[in-house]
């Protein structure tokens, strides 16, 4: 059994604004009763791929973090900055593809980014690191895998456009492997739950804003982004070959819990 927390987008900027809710959301995954297995950050981590986004970021999410924090580039992240800055490594724009075990569960991370565009791609090399990777992983394990595009339509003005431009390959790898239970993204800034290729796909909310959906645009280019609202974050339970996701919100304001009378 393993848990994972999932935050995606974000979005730390030189107005310092996004670092305070990222701050906030750790504060109450570090307070839980039960810690996470491993947190993963779903992309877009930097709004402009800037150096101090990214030493923000490292303050923020991996500075005292007493659990692994696994975290994978989106389009609005630079992967060369990102690989010196958060990684602590020598600065290269090759995809930045990942992979943690524990508790019998591997956990892959790929790099849909394009440098320079908001839409996504699997390159071809990251394709073949995947089926190598699952080629190696012991057959008991539970696969989950986490990239920033979605890979299907999500009633998205904003997101649509820009979404997984190939996803077919994946499609035909994920329906094609029965240990993968299930994948994650990020990208829309609004929490969706839908499936593909016959697995539960888990979009996961924003913890700089909420983006709503085509039902909320009232008119042609009107685009309905709430930066009000709390941050969110999606906890994904994996057991027995199975992946249950919980929306969870974290106040801004007052106590993170309060128990029940």
């Amino acid at each position: 059994m393993a848990l994972l927390a999932h935050l995606s987008d974000t979005h730390f900027n030189t107005h310092g604004r996004n670092s305070e809710r990222a701050e906030r959301v750790m504060a109450f995954l570090a307070d839980l009763p039960q810690r996470p297995d491993a947190i993963i950050v779903s992309g877009d981590i930097a709004d402009e791929g800037r150096a101090e986004e990214y030493a923000q970021a490292r303050v923020a999410l991996l500075d005292g973090a007493d659990v692994p924090v696994l975290i994978l580039p989106g389009n609005h992240d630079d992967r060369s900055t990102m690989r010196e800055v958060l990684f602590g490594q020598t600065p290269s724009p090759k995809p930045i593809n990942q992979v943690h075990r524990v508790k019998g569960l591997t956990l892959v991370l790929l790099d849909s980014s394009i440098p320079g565009k908001p839409e996504g791609l699997l390159d071809d090399d990251t394709l073949t690191w995947l089926t190598d990777l699952l080629a190696a992983t012991p057959a008991d394990d539970s696969v989950v895998l986490a990239l920033h595009h979605p890979p299907v339509a999500i009633h998205s003005t904003v997101v649509d456009p820009i979404r997984l431009t190939n996803p077919e390959r994946l499609a035909e790898i994920v329906s094609g492997d029965d240990r993968i239970v299930g994948v994650l993204t990020g990208h829309a800034h609004v929490p969706i739950t839908t499936v593909f290729a016959g697995k539960p796909l888990a979009v996961a909310p924003s913890v700089s804003s909420f983006i709503g959906n085509e039902w909320e645009v009232s008119a042609p280019g009107h685009v309905p982004i709430d930066y009000a609202t709390d941050p969110a974050l999606f906890f994904h339970f994996i057991a027995d070959g199975r992946l249950l996701t919980a929306l969870r919100p974290v106040p801004m304001g007052g106590s993170l819990s309060e128990p029940l009378e």
